[in-house]
């Protein structure tokens, strides 16, 4: 699909998905790996388009529309999972570290009944030594932390 310009006319087919941002961030992850492609090439024509956000509407339809199709069947298959994590994450100011145990329901339902489990994805281009243990880890951060301060 190409990045054309659309009249302002036309805004009006383009219809948003009404869900609250809790939902949104409790499958974030999931999402993101469902949709990469539709979210790929809506980036994609962002960047080459300029600042004109109507070149990329019908991109974003396509990211509204998976994202649409991917919260129907979450919500036909993990419901109860998905209102338990995001009723915690509502009630704990979205501080997931307070909700790992609705989490970790949330993402096994996920993996068993969609076939999508949680990828922690500000690591995955980043390779670590399986060698590498959590000290030595740190120690090399610190000497490189440090040494920038020297400079």
């Amino acid at each position: 699909m190409s990045c054309k310009n659309i009249p302002w006319e036309e805004l009006d087919q383009y219809k948003d998905y009404n869900v609250t941002s809790v939902p949104l961030m409790a499958v974030a992850d999931h999402l993101g790996q469902v949709c990469k492609d539709a979210n790929d090439r809506y980036m994609l024509c962002r960047s080459d388009s300029g600042a004109d956000p109507r070149k990329c509407l019908r991109e974003g339809q396509l990211v509204t529309n998976c994202t649409k199709m991917f919260m129907d069947k979450v919500y036909k298959e993990c419901k109860m999972p998905l209102a338990r994590y995001t009723t915690c994450l509502d009630v704990n100011v979205r501080r997931h570290q307070f909700c790992r145990g609705t989490q970790i329901e949330f993402d096994k339902c996920m993996l068993e009944k969609m076939g999508v489990a949680r990828e922690f994805t500000w690591y995955q281009d980043k390779e670590v030594p399986v060698h590498q243990t959590w000290p030595e880890a740190f120690r090399e951060f610190r000497s490189d932390f440090v040494n920038a301060l020297k400079h």
